[in-house]
């Protein structure tokens, strides 16, 4: 198990992911220069609700460092030990989120930690569904995208734009929770794509 973690990363992708919840209430009310195609504004996206990309990309990343079809072989519960990575970080984020929220008095890391979630869950249905080399690239161009076509008039998100919903959207928590959970089942239950299409070899 220690060289699991070790040849994935965790320490780094755990600390990575700390600094950044712990990030979040200083940058609360730093905005990226986003223009919005749909709502006729240019007043940006909230960086807490961006930041949470950064971690969730390189826990994507560090997963995929080793080869899936070496931990699909392996003697080791390798699937018990990504199941406890992923939600591990969920746990952690949540708990940060919760702790920064209520000593800052500012929903925006619970926010945050929500965002971090579907990040992650986005990130695994890609991966597995196109290749490993997109659900990192995928973290990132989520809430862009969602910056750039999700605001309605009057710079309301839509229901889809779930990166960009208050904290206590309902919409955005069932959202996260649906993709995250949906994420691990496709990178942990369900054999790799093509796997069953290859030849047995002797």
């Amino acid at each position: 198990m220690n060289w699991w973690h070790r040849a994935h990363a965790t320490p780094l992708a755990t600390a990575l992911l700390t600094v950044t919840m712990l990030l979040v209430p200083l940058l609360g009310g730093s905005a990226l220069p986003i223009p919005s195609l749909l709502a006729g504004m240019s007043a940006g996206i909230p960086v807490a609700l961006v930041l949470p990309a950064i971690p969730a990309a390189f826990t994507l990343y560090a997963l995929n460092r080793v080869p899936r079809l070496y931990d699909t072989t392996a003697v080791r519960p390798v699937a018990r030990y990504q199941i406890g990575m992923l939600t591990a970080a969920a746990l952690l984020a949540t708990i940060l989120g919760l702790g920064a929220a209520y000593a800052a008095d500012s929903p925006m890391s619970l926010a945050a930690a929500r965002n971090l979630l579907g990040y992650l869950g986005t990130g695994l249905i890609v991966q597995y569904l196109v290749g490993h080399v997109y659900g990192p690239l995928t973290v990132a161009f989520v809430p862009v995208t969602c910056a750039f076509i999700g605001l309605g008039p009057g710079g309301r998100p839509f229901p889809w734009t779930w990166p960009l919903h208050e904290a206590s959207s309902p919409i955005a928590a069932t959202a996260s929770l649906l993709l995250l959970t949906a994420g691990i089942a496709a990178t942990t239950l369900l054999p790799p794509r093509g796997a069953a299409s290859r030849p047995a070899t002797a």
